[in-house]
């Protein structure tokens, strides 16, 4: 009988570590793992099924993770809102990416924010996420007219959205510089 225990043990130790070793080898492979993305960066072009930062080439992306249950996420949307409104749709856009919040609770918010100037993303598995390394929220990307990384700002606070605010603001009166490559599969 203990024979049989230390082989049930060992046998599902062999199967932690083959399991283990197959997560590895996926993480390394290529397509899989990416280099945290980082200031002058080209972001991930995909942000959904239909949404793709190469359209919105030479305006001003602001990339907001949020989720309602967060305090300074909340705050910041309304000022994102305004923002956007201030400022044409051919000057700046605002991706507004619910993070890890179910299907159910998006639409809800959809439906509450009817009439919001935010384009409104569902991120509810987090894939976007991963793509732009969000692990914590609020998680801010601002891209540049230039379609590159200009700012990424994390774990912030209400006391700071003016600043970061500002700091949009003042990227639109920067003269533009060549845009990053196309690569074929954006």
């Amino acid at each position: 009988m203990k024979a049989m225990t230390a082989i049930g043990r060992l046998a599902g130790s062999a199967r932690s570590v083959a399991l283990l070793l197959v997560v590895s080898l996926l993480a390394a492979a290529p397509g899989y793992a990416h280099d945290k993305l980082k200031v002058g960066d080209t972001p991930p072009q995909r942000l959904g099924w239909s949404t793709k930062l190469s359209d919105y080439r030479g305006k001003i992306v602001v990339i907001s993770f949020w989720a309602s249950w967060c305090p300074p996420c909340r705050k910041e949307m309304g000022m994102l809102d305004r923002l956007q409104r201030s400022a044409s749709r051919d000057k700046l856009v605002v991706l507004a990416v619910n993070w890890r919040q179910s299907g159910d609770v998006f639409w809800a918010i959809k439906r509450a924010l009817h009439g919001s100037a935010l384009t409104l993303i569902s991120d509810q598995n987090g894939f976007i996420g991963n793509e732009y390394d969000v692990d914590a929220i609020p998680h801010m990307v601002i891209v540049g007219r230039d379609g590159r990384v200009a700012a990424i700002h994390v774990g912030y606070s209400e006391s700071e959205i003016p600043a970061l605010i500002q700091e949009i603001n003042s990227l639109w009166a920067q003269a533009p510089t060549s845009p990053p490559p196309q690569h074929a599969s954006n």
